[in-house]
């Protein structure tokens, strides 16, 4: 008879509820203490995250984008309609009008955030933060870091200054004021920047035989025979003597919105200057010269590639000096000219006073230029930094700033250019605080000299990517009472406040196809910069 065998179902029961309870602990805890999941729920860092969105194809130019909702159904503004009707939207890349349309809601990216562990690393500028609101610290923000601590934050003509100051050190009030040669523009990575561009046209989207449609891009008149440029996406020159392509002065480079075309409320737009210039070139022979220049506060940005030459460049060409002597920047060597028949991606960066170029995705040069807050505003409003001490409401005005211009200089014959496109960086714009914050008709923080923020060792500043729509540090009225026992310090996000950085884009905002079942919209799964 063999020998009976001991029961051993009791004991595997009891072993699957501990391993139950424990993966439940694992969990808890990896949740509690290394990742958390959020919904992104409004447009405040759009279109980098989409909170509750609309989202359109031109029948046109074929150009993807979203808008915020348009109807809500309850009177806060919080709940969108889950069908927006009637809504009106125009082609971002051509400007033609869609016709009204019934548009179903989207609800906002989900999000992983990687939770602050101060003992192996801090908060950086340029994260991307999720925190405690702390004007209601039941609600959680998110929002990108622009200041940190132990420093002077400013915000001019769209960028970031920052200046340190040390822990317990009486800040100069004249520094303070923007004044002095310590400030240094705050320059974003190239990862953080390539999530930032914002695109304003690129000529792939060019609807072909569209009625009322005018190319952005404008040839010399004398030699309008030998480009074309109508009703195509690929732009063809066929003559030998130098020639140009401009940016049409009459449509204006500003920091319009398109996701915010559609929310309640009207925004203003501010011209700016850091621009971003790409095309791909395919010569017809050797010796192939093109440039790419930037318009902008008074001087020309230039970047040359001549041969296999490189040069980066600017130059003074305002009213007094149009034309003053270039002033070399960086110089570098391609590994070979440009090549006849074989397109060429070149992509000209202006942004934080700095000028990149990228030959086919590789840096190949790069350069600084260093002005300091009083050299900025004269720059770029054409007065002196003592007339926006005393009138900082003279920031807040759109049409004080000068307009930017581009355009791309060419020579050595005939070639085709493709995906000619123009981008520009996110600008932090100036504002007036509203009737909530108690400050109400005051300039918003950092936005002027008599409201720069000056950060404590445990203090960070915050700003959203969609700047006219985001209620951010600069504009956020009085601190919560338990906030306040934290820190009183209006504006600021102390560091007990931030929960951690958003990384991962891990379930990006459904789309919906031809039956109205949202589909998941894998594709769009991406790293946060």
């Amino acid at each position: 008879m063999a020998d009976a065998k001991p029961e051993q179902q009791p004991t595997q029961i009891k072993e699957t509820i501990t391993s139950i309870i424990i993966a439940f602990a694992m969990a808890f805890v990896f949740r509690g203490f290394v990742i958390e999941a959020f919904v992104i729920p409004t447009g405040s860092m759009a279109p980098t995250l989409l909170g509750a969105h609309m989202r359109y194809k031109s029948p046109y130019s074929g150009y993807e984008w979203t808008t915020g909702p348009k109807e809500y159904l309850d009177q806060t503004g919080t709940v969108p309609a889950p069908i927006q009707t009637g809504v009106n939207v125009n082609d971002p890349m051509t400007g033609q009008p869609l016709p009204a349309r019934n548009t179903p809601r989207l609800w906002g990216d989900r999000i992983f955030v990687m939770k602050y562990l101060y003992s192996i690393y801090d908060p950086k500028r340029w994260d991307v933060v999720v925190f405690k609101n702390p004007t209601d610290p039941g609600i959680n923000y998110i929002k990108r870091l622009i200041g940190l601590p132990n420093e002077m934050v400013a915000m001019i003509d769209g960028d970031v200054f920052v200046q340190p100051v040390a822990p317990g050190e009486q800040v100069n009030p004249e520094e303070r004021l923007w004044g002095g040669n310590k400030w240094r523009v705050a320059r974003k990575p190239e990862a953080a920047q390539r999530a930032m561009w914002q695109p304003i046209f690129s000529s792939e989207y060019t609807p072909i035989s569209a009625a009322a449609y005018v190319a952005p891009w404008v040839a010399p008149r004398d030699q309008s025979n030998s480009w074309k440029l109508a009703d195509r996406k690929d732009y063809e020159y066929t003559g030998q003597a130098p020639t140009s392509l401009t940016w049409h002065p009459g449509r204006q480079i500003t920091d319009f919105v398109a996701y915010n075309e559609t929310s309640p409320g009207r925004f203003q737009v501010f011209p700016t200057s850091d621009i971003r210039l790409s095309l791909g070139i395919r010569p017809e022979k050797e010796g192939q010269r093109v440039a790419a220049v930037v318009n902008a506060r008074g001087h020309e940005f230039r970047a040359e590639v001549a041969g296999a030459d490189v040069t980066l460049q600017m130059r003074q060409a305002d009213g007094i000096n149009p034309d003053g002597p270039w002033q070399p920047l960086a110089t570098a060597k391609l590994d070979q000219p440009l090549t006849p028949g074989v397109v060429t991606n070149l992509d000209f960066w202006h942004v934080d006073q700095s000028m990149s170029l990228f030959v086919n995705d590789s840096r190949v040069a790069y350069a600084e230029y260093h002005w300091s807050p009083a050299e900025r505003v004269q720059r770029s409003l054409g007065v002196d930094l003592k007339r926006v001490q005393g009138d900082p409401f003279y920031l807040m005005q759109p049409n004080n700033y000068k307009q930017a211009g581009a355009h791309f200089e060419f020579a050595g014959g005939p070639f085709t250019l493709y995906r000619v496109a123009i981008e520009r960086d996110i600008y932090y714009q100036p504002a007036l605080y509203n009737s909530l914050s108690g400050r109400e008709g005051q300039p918003g923080k950092t936005l002027s000299p008599a409201t720069t923020a000056v950060l404590s060792p445990n203090q960070f500043f915050t700003c959203g990517d969609n700047s006219p729509m985001s209620l951010d540090g600069r504009l956020w009225g009085p601190h919560n009472p338990w906030v306040d026992e934290i820190d009183d310090t209006h504006g600021v996000v102390h560091r007990d406040l931030l929960i951690g950085k958003a990384f991962l884009v891990y379930f990006p905002a459904p789309r919906r196809g031809p039956v109205p079942v949202p589909i998941p919209d894998f594709g769009s799964m991406r790293f946060i910069w």
